[in-house]
C-alpha cells in the first residue's frame, strides 16, 4: 500500500486537474407493511384484516415473476386462495398480473404473480384477508391465520404477498386500528407496535415473521430486546414463564458471545395440539391450551429460542428445503435445549434427565431408526417416525461428538468451541456449511470423527458413552415399547382420512378401530412417540355412526437406552 504522505504530495503537484465527487451509494429500498384489522364481531372474532404492502426497488421485465405467496406451506393451507380485492399498482398505473400456481412437492404449493408489462420502481398492493373463525385448530405448524378473543395472528407466509426476489429492503410494520376500535395493539417479530427492521431484510425473512394484533397479553421488552405476546387465555400466569425465558435468552447470549438485538415469543391457544412450536425470524410461536403447564412449555421455549443462534447449514442446493441439513440445526437445538438451561441453573437434574430420556426413548424405540439422512426430506411430512429423526439422532450424535472432543483434547476443547467457531464464520459473512463442519470436525477428531459423522448420515445407530452428560449420570438399558399407530400412517395423509392397513392384534384393533373407518379429528404424533404412557383419542365415522376410541399407540417391547443419576 503506498505511503499516505506520498499520495497527498502527488495530488498537490497537479493543481490543474479536477476530480468528480465520489458516487453516492444508491438509497436502500424499503418495504412497508400496514395491517388494518376489522372491528371484532359479537363473538369477538376479527372477520378480516386489510393489508397494504409498498415495495421499492421492483424492476421486472414483462412476464417475469413479480410476487409470491404460498397456498400450502409445509402442509398448512394458507389464506392465499381466500384473499379478496387484490389491487397492484406501480408509478405507471394499475397492473393485472398473470397468476401461476406451482406445486413444489407434496407439502408446498405457491402462487406466483407475473408482471403483465415492464415494472420499475415502487409497487403498491392492497387486499383483504378473510379469517374463518370456524376453522378447526391444526396439528401442524402454526402458520395459518386464526382469530379469537378479539385478536388475530399468523405467520407471514400465510397471508403476506411479497416480492418474488431476495433483494434486501429496510422493512417497517405499521398497525392501523382505526376500524378495529379503541384498545387495539399490534406486535410483530420486529417488535411491539409500529416497528422498523434494524437492517435490510429479504422477503423470505418477512414471510418467516409472526404478526399478532388485537388485545394480546404482552410481556414488556427488556433491556436485551426480549418481548412476548399471547393470544387467548393461558391456564397459568404467563409473566413468570416469560421471565424464565428472558433469563434463558440472556444466558444464551452470554454462552454464544452475542445476541440478536430483539427477540419475540408468540403464544396462542390450540385445543388439539398444545405444546407445538415453530422457529421464525428472531422469534418463535408456540401453542397452549387449558391443560398446559409452565414446566411442559420450558423445553419448547428453550428449543425454539436457540434457533436465534443455531440454524441449519447453508447450501447452494435447497431442493429439500433444508430438511437434508436439519440434523445440524435441530439436532444442536435439542442437544442444547436441556444442556444450557441445566448449566444456567434454570432446570433441575431431574428435568434434564426427563428431557434427555424422552429423546433417547423415542430414538432407540423408533422402527425407522436406520433411515439414512438422504431419505429424510421425502418422508419428513409423511411419517412422524422419520420427522423426529433429525431431532433425536442429531442431538445424540452431538452428545457423542462432544464426549469424543473432550476426551481427545484432555478436556481442553468441547463441541461448544466447534459450534462457536462455526457461528463466528457465519457472522463474518463466510459460509457456515457442511464443508466447514467437516474441516473443524477433522481438526478435532481426525478421520475417526469423519467416519462417525458419515455413519450417522447413513443411518447408523448413535450411542453416546455412559458419562457423555457428566459423571453424575450413567447409561442404562430399559424395556420400552415402540410407537405404533396400529394402522398405516399414510391413512392420515389422505382426504378424507380412511383407515387402511389395520394391524391384526394391535392396540388399535383391540380398541375397536377397523379398516374403512374415517378419522375425523387431528392430533400431533411427534409428542406421542416420546411418551410411553400417552393415549391416543380418535373420533371415527363408520357408516352413519360416530365412535370415540382410545388406546395406547404402542407395539412390541424392545431394549432401549436411558440415563439415570449415578449411584
Amino acid at each position: 500500500m503506498p505511503d499516505r504522505r506520498i499520495a497527498l504530495s502527488l495530488l498537490a503537484a497537479l493543481p490543474t486537474l479536477t476530480f468528480a465527487p465520489a458516487a453516492q451509494a444508491a438509497p436502500e429500498p424499503t418495504l412497508r407493511v400496514t395491517l388494518a384489522p376489522a372491528k371484532p364481531d359479537a363473538l369477538q372474532h376479527v372477520p378480516y384484516v386489510d393489508v397494504t404492502v409498498v415495495a421499492e426497488g421492483m424492476s421486472r421485465a414483462e412476464g417475469a415473476p413479480l410476487l409470491r405467496l404460498p397456498l400450502v406451506a409445509n402442509t398448512v393451507v394458507t389464506s392465499g386462495a381466500a384473499i379478496t380485492g387484490l389491487t397492484v399498482r406501480d408509478g405507471n398505473g394499475a397492473l393485472i398480473p398473470r397468476i401461476e400456481d406451482v406445486e413444489e412437492d407434496g407439502s408446498n404449493r405457491t402462487r406466483f404473480w407475473r408482471a403483465p408489462r415492464a415494472v420499475d420502481g415502487a409497487l403498491t398492493l392492497r387486499y383483504r384477508v378473510p379469517i374463518d373463525a370456524a376453522a378447526p385448530p391444526l396439528a401442524l405448524p402454526q402458520y395459518e391465520m386464526r382469530t379469537e378473543l378479539g385478536g388475530f395472528s399468523a405467520a407471514g407466509n400465510a397471508f403476506l404477498i411479497l416480492p418474488d426476489d431476495e433483494t434486501p429492503r429496510r422493512t417497517s410494520v405499521k398497525w392501523d386500528f382505526s376500524a378495529y376500535g379503541p384498545g387495539g395493539k399490534g406486535i410483530s417479530s420486529l417488535g411491539v407496535g409500529d416497528a422498523t427492521s434494524r437492517t435490510a431484510l429479504p422477503a423470505g425473512k418477512l414471510a418467516s415473521m409472526y404478526y399478532m394484533g388485537g388485545r394480546p397479553g404482552t410481556y414488556p421488552t427488556d433491556k436485551d430486546g426480549f418481548f412476548a405476546a399471547w393470544q387467548g387465555t393461558p391456564p397459568f400466569p404467563m409473566a413468570p414463564l416469560m421471565t424464565w425465558a428472558s433469563d434463558l435468552h440472556r444466558y444464551y447470549g452470554t454462552f454464544f458471545g452475542y445476541a440478536p438485538p430483539g427477540f419475540g415469543v408468540f403464544g396462542r391457544t390450540n385445543q388439539r395440539n398444545p405444546g407445538s412450536g415453530i422457529g421464525l425470524t428472531d422469534s418463535f410461536a408456540f401453542t397452549f391450551n387449558h391443560t398446559s403447564k409452565p414446566a411442559d412449555l420450558r423445553s419448547l421455549l428453550a428449543h425454539e429460542m436457540l434457533h436465534a443462534w443455531v440454524n441449519s447449514l447453508e447450501s447452494s442446493m435447497d431442493a429439500a428445503g433444508g430438511l437434508d441439513r436439519s440434523w445440524f440445526g435441530e439436532g444442536l437445538a435439542v442437544h442444547y435445549q436441556r444442556l444450557l438451561p441445566y448449566r444456567a441453573g434454570l432446570i433441575s437434574a431431574e428435568d434434564f434427565l426427563a428431557d434427555l430420556n424422552e429423546t433417547a426413548g423415542r430414538y432407540y424405540t423408533n422402527i425407522k431408526i436406520a433411515v439414512p439422512n438422504a431419505d429424510i426430506p421425502a418422508g419428513f411430512w409423511r411419517d412422524t417416525r422419520i420427522r423426529v429423526l433429525p431431532y433425536d439422532r442429531g442431538s445424540l450424535y452431538f452428545a457423542a461428538t462432544d464426549a469424543a472432543i473432550r476426551k481427545a483434547s484432555g478436556g481442553k476443547r468441547s463441541l461448544d468451541d466447534l459450534v462457536r467457531t462455526m457461528l463466528a464464520e457465519r457472522r463474518a459473512g463466510r459460509p457456515m456449511d457442511e464443508a466447514l463442519y467437516r474441516r473443524l470436525l477433522k481438526a478435532d477428531l481426525g478421520d475417526e470423527g469423519i467416519a462417525a459423522f458419515e455413519a450417522m448420515l447413513k443411518g447408523g445407530t448413535v450411542l453416546p458413552p455412559s458419562d457423555a452428560f457428566g459423571p453424575q449420570f450413567r447409561r442404562v438399558e430399559k424395556p420400552l415399547k415402540r410407537f405404533d399407530l396400529g394402522f398405516a400412517p399414510a391413512s392420515l395423509l389422505a382426504r378424507p382420512k380412511i383407515v387402511k392397513g389395520l394391524i391384526p392384534g394391535s392396540n388399535a384393533e383391540a380398541a375397536g378401530l377397523r379398516d374403512g373407518d374415517e378419522i375425523l379429528n387431528t392430533f400431533s404424533q411427534d409428542g406421542l412417540q416420546g411418551d410411553q404412557a400417552a393415549f391416543l383419542s380418535l373420533e371415527v365415522k363408520r357408516g352413519g355412526e360416530v365412535l370415540n376410541l382410545r388406546y395406547q399407540p404402542r407395539g412390541e417391547t424392545v431394549s432401549a437406552y436411558q440415563w439415570e443419576m449415578a449411584r
